[in-house]
């Protein structure tokens, strides 16, 4: 026997097959018990695209070629046998495809954020903006990160490669609850921080309100008042607000709206332990701290396992101060001649077309504020419209938009619209391997059924 075949027989093995089938099925047992003590991130991560299912998955179609070439020269009675197996490893193939190539994100639509044009998606990235006044930044470095299977840990920091900022990673935190505290800042740019309570005789509200910078506008929902500060504003008439103002001098003051009215019903000074009647519920608003010019800075609590609540975070050191950076969240540091941004942030893939929010709509379950179904009139491409419900997705070019959840503000209502989008390069590839397995299905029973007849 040649070396060839020798080499087919051993990979042909049923041996070989009983092996592959077993480790095949403790990388799923290990995938489920990581996706049920984690999360489906964590279990695709860690065991769905490493590089043991990889492997394992390559000595499977490694295997099924070989039992092929094992029958060779093929007969008509063949025919099934080999059907069978090419399907499967075009199903595998179509697999991969979906998992190297594949996009599955969402979509956020809102009126006041005007067109969107790219999807975000779970993987990951450190990005590094850059300005010279503060105000126009370019971006001088991005980076894809995945810090499930590539940890930064205290012994092996990381440090970011750019050029006039000193930034180091010392340790990925992937399950983490963020705990604010708030000091004084010495910095020009930083926006100004109020502690209030907001308080009756049923409840007691303690919170800060924090600018990261002098130009940010900062609210807060809450009970039936919406809290605002600073920024670019603009009356919200459908409900109460409280709108803290501070001039050029860095005093504070306030003013009270009620619904339906575009003039405050009360204003004035405020300062440290002054009360204010609400005139809503028996609400009184007391400032318990104000700093003209503050930063935000986090502790954290760490977790064994991810929760609704919980976020990945960055342990990180810059300008000689260590900080957490939270995803989808950044660091300012202020340089000698620059300001810089770090951002750890879901990776954006660009849609190749721009769609906006036309109108949301959404219907409650008679008696209740629960929703019991909503959809999304858009815009796409240059003035196509769609309409995309709950069981009624949008296909344009290589995407499917589906209608997944909405994003509340004040008084409850609307104000995003939630889209999940999918794009799966192998999806015609399972379907032709899923095709070419049934037929030789059918030529299996249609070949035994010719061995049986008289």
């Amino acid at each position: 026997m040649s070396l060839y075949r020798r080499i087919v027989k051993k990979l042909a093995s049923l041996k070989l097959a009983v092996v592959i089938l077993a480790i095949l099925a403790v990388l799923i047992a290990t995938g489920t018990l990581v996706e049920a003590r984690y999360d489906a991130w964590t279990a695709k991560n860690l065991v769905y695209a490493s590089v043991w299912m990889y492997a394992t998955m390559g000595l499977l179609v490694t295997s099924l070629v070989a039992v092929m070439l094992d029958r060779w020269p093929w007969k008509p009675r063949h025919a099934s046998f080999i059907f069978a197996h090419i399907g499967i490893i075009i199903i595998l193939y179509g697999s991969l495809l979906t998992q190297l190539f594949g996009v599955d994100g969402t979509l956020r639509l809102s009126k006041a954020d005007g067109p969107v044009k790219e999807v975000t998606v779970q993987d990951t990235e450190i990005n590094v903006y850059r300005s010279a006044d503060g105000a126009d930044y370019e971006r001088a470095y991005t980076e894809p990160v995945n810090f499930i299977k590539d940890p930064v840990t205290p012994d092996k920091p990381v440090l970011l490669k750019t050029k006039g900022l000193d930034f180091e990673i010392l340790e990925s935190i992937p399950y983490s609850i963020p705990q604010m505290r708030v000091e004084a800042s010495t910095q020009t740019q930083s926006g100004a921080a109020v502690r209030f309570q907001l308080t009756n005789q049923n409840v007691s509200e303690v919170d800060w309100m924090v600018q990261r910078n002098v130009f940010e506008k900062v609210e807060k929902q809450v009970g039936p008042v919406l809290i605002t500060m600073g920024g670019l504003w603009e009356r919200t008439l459908e409900v109460n607000e409280i709108r803290f103002n501070i001039n050029e001098k860095g005093e504070i003051s306030y003013a009270l709206y009620r619904k339906e009215q575009s003039k405050p019903e009360k204003q004035g000074p405020l300062k440290e332990g002054d009360l204010v009647e609400t005139g809503w519920m028996n609400l009184q608003l007391r400032i318990l701290r104000y700093l003209p010019k503050a930063v935000q800075k986090y502790d954290i609590k760490r977790l064994e396992r991810p929760t609704p609540a919980s976020s990945p975070s960055l342990h990180v050191r810059y300008n000689g101060q260590e900080s957490y950076l939270f995803l989808n969240d950044y660091i300012k540091v202020f340089t000698q001649d620059r300001v810089y941004l770090v951002a750890y942030q879901n990776r954006r893939v660009p849609l190749g077309f721009e769609m906006s929010l036309v109108e949301f709509q959404k219907t409650n379950y008679p008696g209740t504020m629960r929703a019991m179904a909503y959809q999304s009139s858009v815009e796409y491409d240059g003035g196509n419209k769609a309409l995309i419900s709950m069981n009624e997705p949008l296909k344009y070019k290589q995407y499917y938009l589906y209608q997944a959840s909405f994003e509340q503000g004040p008084n409850g209502a609307a104000i995003a619209s939630v889209l999940s989008v999918n794009h799966d390069p192998g999806r015609i590839w399972k379907y032709v391997g899923s095709l070419v397995m049934c037929i030789g299905i059918v030529l299996l029973f249609y070949f035994k059924k010719r061995k049986i007849s008289p």
